[in-house]
């Protein structure tokens, strides 16, 4: 619509932290949305900040849409609205809300004026107003009628200090902190669904994230290998970074050089992933691992399986999803937009039991870590620490 070209970026849970905090937090969600922008090849805009609110100012002729699509993709942001920017003065306000409304409302339509009046000090209440400029609409566009149940339609105005705001969109974002905000962690990012929810969550909570996606080449296929990719490119998107750190380990490689029976197999398997993300971690000054494991939702996830794989690490390793199920999981995946990418069917890893008959196990315990040590010390590598030599050694640290 015409003349929309200030954007309002609501926050939410930064509001709550204490004036020092919450002054940080507004500063470095500033600096991600202009990051944001920016990386969208969007350059025509200015910020400013009032309290409560950040204001994006959109230059003349520029699609104010791309800015919105790209804001709602920034944590920390609970909403975003174009709207039009007029003075404080009645008639202004009163002339832009008709304006808006002839262009939004066609006759029959119900309609609703919602009014927040920031700004005290205004002679009129928010109440006042609403009766005031709902009364104008109905005056200036035939064959309407108010609804304030369930409208068609919705203007908004919103009176602050030194201006006010008439919109009639509230497009959401996604809420959380801004990214970087709560210090930097090791994701590991298969190419499913679960790892990519389980990062994306932490990005959300204000963490930086390293990927690690590890390579089961030859033991999966190209397909496997194309999606984790079209994966970490969707994650890429919620990075207000010129850089984005992700590290490919050739964990295929190991495993060929590592004899183990069938049914440890997925355990030394997890068990490295643990070990190799936990050094990449020292490296990259990160303070946890994240992995998109759930209780008991393959056979590898049991709550003793997970114990056994937690207490051989030094690092935290978090969990976003560990009380979800699968469906929740999926529709969260498909409500984000990755769901279609992340589900995509491929051929499973030959390293599976399952592939060869055998079941997994389902019960670790110090037992089956002597299996897996003595099966790691009876290879070329000698030891844990070789494995992981190994694996960085021959890492590709990509730079997205």
């Amino acid at each position: 619509m015409k003349g929309f070209n200030t954007i309002l970026v609501r926050y939410g849970e930064i509001a709550l932290k204490s004036k020092e905090i919450r002054t940080r937090m507004e500063g470095r969600l500033i600096r991600n949305l202009k990051a944001q922008l920016k990386l969208a090849g969007l350059a025509r805009f200015s910020v400013r900040r009032e309290w409560g609110r950040i204001f994006v100012e959109v230059g003349e002729g520029e699609d104010v849409g791309s800015y919105v699509r790209v804001l709602t993709k920034v944590f920390g942001v609970v909403s975003v609205s174009p709207s039009i920017r007029v003075s404080l003065k009645l008639s202004e306000v009163r002339k832009a809300v008709v304006e808006v409304a002839e262009e939004l409302l066609n006759p029959g339509d119900s309609f609703e004026v919602r009014v927040h009046r920031a700004n005290k000090k205004y002679p009129l209440t928010s109440k006042e107003l609403e009766k005031l400029l709902g009364a104008d609409v109905l005056s200036r566009v035939p064959g309407l009628r108010v609804d304030l149940e369930h409208p068609d339609r919705s203007i908004y105005v919103e009176v602050r200090d030194d201006a006010s705001y008439i919109y009639t969109d509230v497009f959401e974002g996604p809420d959380g902190l801004p990214y970087g905000v709560e210090g930097k962690v090791v994701a590991l990012v298969s190419g499913g669904v679960d790892s990519a929810i389980a990062t994306w969550m932490m990005m959300k909570r204000g963490c930086t994230v390293v990927s690690i996606h590890y390579s089961l080449s030859p033991y999966y296929g190209d397909d496997a290998r194309e999606r984790a990719r079209s994966v970490l490119s969707w994650l890429r998107q919620w990075v207000p970074e010129k850089k984005w750190i992700t590290y490919n380990i050739p964990l295929g490689m190991i495993h060929e050089k590592i004899d183990i029976n069938a049914r440890y197999r997925c355990l030394l398997c997890k068990f490295l992933m643990y070990r190799i993300a936990e050094e990449v971690a020292r490296r990259e000054g990160a303070k946890a691992l994240v992995t998109g494991e759930a209780v008991g939702q393959v056979a590898s996830q049991t709550l003793d399986n997970l114990y056994f794989l937690s207490t051989k690490v030094r690092f935290p390793v978090f969990r976003p999803l560990i009380g979800f199920d699968k469906e929740e999981i999926v529709v969260l995946g498909h409500r984000l937009g990755v769901g279609e990418i992340a589900s995509k069917k491929v051929l499973a890893c030959t390293l599976n039991p399952a592939a060869q008959g055998r079941r997994a196990e389902t019960h670790a315990s110090e037992k089956v870590f002597d299996i897996i040590m003595n099966a790691i010390k009876s290879s070329e590598f000698k030891s844990v620490e070789g494995v992981v030599d190994f694996a960085l050694r021959n890492a590709v640290k990509s730079v997205l």
